[in-house]
């Protein structure tokens, strides 16, 4: 490992950052401490606090970039032209996300700020990306649903698929697990737009 005097705050951020997400990835949002970390960087508690202002900063920026990854990961996959089957494998790559990356996405919802603490702007738009990455999957059917009524379905899919996503991680990750889980994915998808295409033809 370098000298410390020859990283920026800028590069202990990164390494901040990495070894957290690494903690986490292996043993999960409860086994993440300040100390931990600074033992795997080789760096002191307080140079920790130099580059975030306390542990909730540090696990918002931690979010922040798994919600960045699981957005890239459904970008790289997604199919042209959206039809239902473009939906659905859109809807099977966030399941996979979810197994693969199962301590980063759960710490999403575990961690919680203090009631008495708002939720940063910044942070905030880093959660609505994936509700628009569906939203703009719904905006290609063509459909004669209004801009309201098409937010509304896409964070409902959203809320649905990451109901699926939860039930899954509950129980151990065998093939079998993860296989009846992608049936429930499918048919969810599959009932949510029928009901979606069907309000639209009861709107005309």
């Amino acid at each position: 490992m370098a000298r410390r005097s020859e990283h920026s705050q800028a590069e202990i951020k990164t390494m901040v950052l990495e070894a957290a997400e690494e903690i986490v990835h292996e043993q999960g949002f409860s086994a993440l401490k300040v100390r931990k970390i600074a033992a795997d960087i080789g760096y002191t508690v307080g140079s920790i606090y130099m580059v975030f202002s306390n542990m909730n900063d540090l696990h918002l920026h931690i979010k922040a970039r798994t919600w960045q990854k699981l957005c890239a990961h459904l970008q790289t996959q997604e199919q042209h032209p959206v039809t239902l089957a473009s939906i659905e494998a859109s809807a099977l790559d966030y399941l996979d996300f979810t197994v693969l990356n199962k301590g980063l996405w759960c710490m999403l919802f575990e961690h919680q700020l203090p009631i008495t603490e708002m939720m940063p702007d910044w942070y905030l738009q880093e959660t609505a990306q994936p509700i628009d990455f569906f939203e703009q999957l719904l905006k290609q059917l063509h459909s004669s649903h209004t801009e309201k009524q098409i937010q509304q379905a896409a964070q409902s899919l959203l809320q649905a698929v990451q109901g699926v996503c939860v039930h899954l991680l509950v129980k151990p990750a065998s093939p079998d697990n993860i296989a009846l889980a992608k049936a429930d994915m499918l048919f969810l998808v599959e009932c949510f737009m029928c009901g979606f295409l069907k309000l639209e033809q009861g709107a005309d």
